[in-house]
């Protein structure tokens, strides 16, 4: 019998914010846009606007409001697609952003808490080894995890383009909307799954140190998690008067942007006087490639490697009885 499945619905099992609070946040976040596109907007100088056929109809702009909302009609197609384009990744960013607090709050409480609760025991009477044990929850925090946030975020995108066109079609705001595009759409979930790649192999130490943290501590698991980190960069300035330590903790946590060579100025080099790109532009400004090429990233999975090997010894002779 294959036990990795199992071992993963085991953690969506006893850890269900894994798959709770994402679909909550997600809730929040549409309860949110559909107060925005359809309460808030009812009433005074929004439903005015919302009820013009032209944008000649709408009396409490000036001329040069006036201007500018045609001008906004007439911005080319493409271009347009590039502002839902980072729409779409602004949701995603959204949604990762919170799955990763979740994330760190599993780790840290995914080896501990079996031995608080002694069910280490009964795990350990099963014909499952400690490295299948470790490895799976290393895997659902840097792999299954991650996929679910793509899902649900595309999920999510194509719920609330639904309910924007819905609202504003056939309204002068619909006509500066983009029209709907499977391939803008399609190349946004490519830039976000580029992304994740990346950031599930630069932050993989990270999730092994806390698992590490987590076979380890007998109680304050979260302090003994963040104060080593803390403790070092206080004793460097305090003592040599230097901030190598912080400088290459920043570097873990956001190098791997770095490492894309992402910079805004690429986007806007041929977008000329209306300072947008084109997809095509933004899609070109992100280089995957320097993210799996750089050596930083792969010794930190060195690291990691070395530091799970750790944490399996840990709990083969650790369990709390």
């Amino acid at each position: 019998m294959n036990t990795f499945p199992v071992l993963i619905r085991r953690e969506f099992w006893e850890h269900r914010s894994l798959w709770i609070a994402p679909l909550v946040w997600v809730g929040i976040i549409i309860c949110m846009v559909l107060w925005g596109v359809f309460a808030s907007t009812q009433h005074g100088h929004a439903q005015e606007i919302l009820d013009a056929k032209s944008v000649a109809e709408i009396s409490q702009l000036s001329e040069h409001d006036r201007a500018e909302m045609r001008r906004a009609m007439e911005f080319p197609e493409d271009r347009k697609q590039t502002a839902f384009a980072f729409s779409y990744l602004a949701i995603s960013g959204l949604i990762s952003a919170f799955v990763t607090i979740v994330v760190f709050f599993y780790l840290i409480d995914s080896l501990y808490s079996e031995r608080r609760d002694r069910s280490i025991l009964f795990w350990k009477s099963l014909p499952i080894s400690d490295t299948e044990v470790v490895l799976s929850k290393f895997a659902v925090a840097m792999v299954v995890v991650p996929i679910g946030v793509l899902l649900l975020a595309a999920v999510t995108q194509l719920f609330l383009f639904l309910v924007l066109w819905v609202r504003f079609h056939g309204t002068v705001i619909g006509e500066i909307m983009p029209d709907w595009s499977f391939i803008a759409w399609f190349r946004s979930q490519l830039i976000a799954l580029g992304v994740m790649f990346g950031g599930v192999l630069w932050y993989a130490p990270i999730a092994a140190y806390l698992l590490l943290v987590s076979s380890w501590a007998r109680r304050n698991v979260f302090l003994w998690a963040i104060l080593p980190p803390i403790s070092l960069v206080a004793l460097e300035g305090f003592f040599a008067h230097s901030t190598v330590v912080l400088q290459f903790f920043g570097r873990r946590f956001s190098g791997y942007i770095a490492e894309m060579h992402l910079d805004s100025r690429d986007f806007s080099q041929q977008a000329g006087p209306d300072q947008m790109p084109r997809l095509d532009e933004v899609v070109g400004a992100f280089h995957f490639s320097g993210v799996f090429t750089s050596p930083e990233t792969w010794l930190g999975i060195l690291a990691a490697a070395a530091m799970l090997f750790v944490t399996i010894r840990i709990r083969r002779y650790r369990d709390e009885s």
